[in-house]
């Protein structure tokens, strides 16, 4: 009988993401004299900002965070008008090695403000803004150095094309708004993605959630918060862990957060999410 021991196998990549959706922006309010919902094909809400109750959700948000030990002290405070004296936290429930250790941005403005709200410090930080180019499988990964805190990436934008909302400021503009964060290759000057007359499928952004994942696993960093959109957030769960939203009958509203493992098998390559359950905050 062959006695031979097989190979040892690998240990699964596993990594702790956080998905945290944007604060309510100009696009996400009826008009409050009419109680018009907003026209998504009118230009004038391209690339919205966060209007006050979102910057306010935001920093709120931070400050749980904050208080759970998952970033950095900094930044700053809210006060009991913000809401302060409702936050349902836990002091120290959450060790210091668990602390988020990158910020991935959506490229649209109302993402990038509420990760720089709710992570002031990690855009204050002088952390690094390069990336390396390694090749895997003859495809070319963009790797972040060790010591990035913010990367901009367009995989994670919401579903574009049709609503204006969702076509992005040029790449300059974002640059000269946040530059400490770092901004992944693939991202233009201009938003050549986005189109007038063709909106993407919850299909098509399933593939880019596929997509964003695969090229997360492989980055240095094992504890990530994402700051994306609604449609992004139902899509990845929907399609890893349905029973999370109740298989569709759950929505994700704005400054939610869902926490769980992104895990990968040496084996068969296979990115999965693992664990996933939405954290208990106040959201203003």
């Amino acid at each position: 009988m062959d006695q031979t021991a097989a190979p040892p196998t690998a240990p699964a990549v596993a990594k702790t993401i956080r998905l945290i959706r944007h604060g309510v922006a100009a696009h996400n309010v009826c008009d409050p004299v009419t109680g018009a919902r907003p026209d998504l094909t009118d230009p004038r809400y391209t690339d919205p900002p966060l209007i006050r109750q979102g910057e306010l959700q935001a920093t709120v948000l931070g400050e749980q965070l904050r208080r759970r030990g998952l970033v950095d002290g900094g930044g700053a405070s809210v006060g009991n008008g913000g809401g302060g004296g409702d936050m349902d936290v836990d002091a120290g429930s959450e060790r210091s090695s668990n602390r988020i250790e990158l910020v991935v941005c959506s490229p649209l403005t109302r993402c990038l403000q509420t990760a720089s709200l709710a992570f002031p410090s990690h855009f204050q930080s002088d952390g690094s803004t390069d990336f390396a180019t390694t090749n895997n499988s003859s495809d070319d990964v963009h790797v972040l150095d060790r010591n990035c805190k913010v990367c901009c990436h367009g995989n994670v934008r919401e579903a574009y094309g049709m609503h204006y909302p969702d076509k992005r400021s040029p790449l300059s503009h974002l640059k000269a708004s946040f530059p400490t964060a770092a901004y992944h290759p693939s991202l233009t000057e201009h938003d050549v993605d986005w189109r007038p007359d063709a909106r993407e499928t919850r299909d098509d952004v399933v593939r880019r959630v596929r997509e964003f994942f695969a090229w997360l696993i492989q980055q240095p960093h094992d504890n990530i918060a994402i700051v994306t959109h609604g449609v992004w957030m139902e899509c990845a769960l929907l399609s890893y862990c349905p029973e999370v939203l109740e298989y569709g009958k759950k929505r994700v509203y704005n400054c939610e957060v869902y926490c769980g493992k992104l895990v990968e098998t040496p084996a068969g390559g296979n990115v999965a999410l693992t664990d996933m359950q939405e954290m208990s905050f106040y959201h203003g």
